[in-house]
């Protein structure tokens, strides 16, 4: 890919190549396409957005029923407005050949960006490589009959079709459980490349060769997409330094994966009213990481920097006006010292939080990705719990939450597989007795402004996207 400064018309005369002419790719090759850096970045969120979409409803159990699955998934990305990756996964085709083209070219550069960010660390490749195989097996699902035979036949991956005799072979050794189809729709294969069939008996084997139903043929594409990203992703990261360094895009890869893309909720666009008065009754719609740091201000009358950055932020989004900010603080402090030593040592960073000293930067409260990724020390208490907290300590703090047992094991089993998020809104589902109208927790401001408004507190409020990077 080449990037070019500004937006222009791009001709897309490579994607008319017969390595472009379908739909779904093993993403072979690295496209040879001019983009501008705003397209860069637009493409890679969108498809991130895709991703995480995949992840959350897979997490929450709804894949028992793989076509109510697929059906959710589409219906979500067709909410969030991602309609060119809503096209493919549809299988449509635009009036338009230019139309046509530029969903594929999307979807080619928008994944080798993504390996850009995600080929950093084995948890982070992990994750891409999962998420991708996922959207992989559901578009190939949504495929046509012509179209998957076409993807295999473009693809170079060793499937054949099942000659008549072959298919008579299969009849006279397996009797019924070859007559229901014919031999249209058998394909074979060398058997190692389908581990899992024949592993499970899904297969009939003959001299080296496993002879596959054309439902099962997605169980080896996948397995050889598998193989060929993971490698693909470590060569990647080998370049990554190099690459990291160019200051039009280095930033965006470094740190994309840790971004927040939903709600603004600096107090300004917050409707939402917080005050001293009410902190104490409201922290019972506060997430877990929050109500933390809420129990430990009031009974040890302190916080350290990075607590009082994540909790101060998460109250001036929830509504928490500087002066009762500050009154709030000096208040608990002054408990353990002087008011002129919080004056001078504490007040000033509350103040450069609203925006009243520096920079005057008017700074929002930080995302659960963003508190995820962050570091915490010991006798520290900001952070995650579901993952900064061991888990007979996380088991404790629910415990004190008024949930079930089983909630309280299922969240603990989200954690310890390190799916933070999704236990966080578990935990939601579990407090609340109902689930959020988000797919998944993704802010603590989203989980309190949430928790509100089933409570009849808080007003629906207009949505700003924004990014945090």
């Amino acid at each position: 890919m080449n990037f070019t400064p500004s937006r222009k018309n791009v001709a897309l005369e490579e994607l008319k190549k017969p390595s472009y002419d379908h739909d779904l790719q093993l993403y072979r090759e690295i496209p040879d396409i001019n983009i501008n850096l705003d397209e860069f970045e637009e493409w890679a969120i969108e498809r991130l957005k895709v991703l995480q979409i995949l992840e959350q409803l897979s997490l929450k159990g709804n894949t028992s029923n793989y076509e109510d699955f697929t059906k959710s998934v589409v219906q979500e990305i067709k909410k969030e407005g991602l309609k060119h990756m809503h096209k493919l996964i549809n299988g449509g085709i635009y009036k338009d050949y230019n139309e046509n083209c530029d969903a594929r070219k999307r979807d080619l550069c928008s994944h080798f960006i993504l390996r850009l960010i995600y080929c950093k660390s084995d948890e982070l490749r992990k994750w891409f490589i999962n998420r991708e195989i996922e959207l992989f097996k559901l578009r190939w699902t949504l495929l046509s009959k012509s179209d998957k035979l076409k993807f295999l036949s473009s693809n170079n991956t060793n499937y054949s079709a099942v000659s008549e005799e072959e298919h008579q072979i299969m009849v006279d050794s397996m009797g019924s459980l070859a007559t229901a189809g014919n031999n249209n729709e058998y394909f074979k294969v060398r058997w190692t490349q389908v581990l899992d069939l024949v592993r499970n008996r899904k297969v009939y084997l003959c001299d080296g060769f496993a002879y596959v139903i054309q439902t099962d043929v997605i169980s080896g594409v996948c397995q050889t997409f598998r193989s060929e990203l993971s490698q693909e992703l470590v060569k990647c990261f080998q370049k990554f330094s190099i690459i990291s360094e160019d200051e039009r895009f280095g930033a965006f890869i470094k740190y994309l994966h840790q971004s927040y893309m939903g709600k603004n909720y600096s107090v300004t666009e917050n409707m939402s009213t917080l005050s001293i008065n009410t902190i104490d009754h409201s922290s019972k719609s506060f997430p877990l990481c929050m109500k933390r740091l809420h129990v430990v201000l009031r009974s040890e009358h302190h916080l350290k920097h990075q607590a009082r950055q994540q909790y101060g932020l998460f109250l001036k989004g929830a509504g928490l006006p500087l002066e009762q900010a500050l009154v709030l603080w000096r208040s608990e402090f002054t408990k353990k010292m002087d008011a002129d030593k919080f004056d001078k040592q504490y007040s000033y960073n509350i103040r450069h939080n609203y925006g009243k000293e520096g920079k005057k930067v008017n700074y929002t409260p930080y995302s659960c990705m963003k508190i995820i990724m962050g570091a915490v020390g010991l006798d520290e208490y900001h952070g995650c719990p579901y993952k900064h907290t061991n888990s007979q300590a996380l088991k404790q703090l629910l415990e004190t939450s008024n949930i079930s047992t089983q909630s309280i094991q299922e969240i603990l089993n989200l954690s310890q597989n390190g799916h933070y998020q999704i236990a966080c809104t578990k935990y939601f589902e579990a407090h609340n007795g109902v689930s959020p109208s988000c797919t998944a927790i993704n802010h603590p401001n989203q989980f309190f402004e949430e928790s509100q408004k089933l409570k009849g507190f808080i007003e629906e409020s207009n949505i700003n996207v924004v990014d945090e990077v």
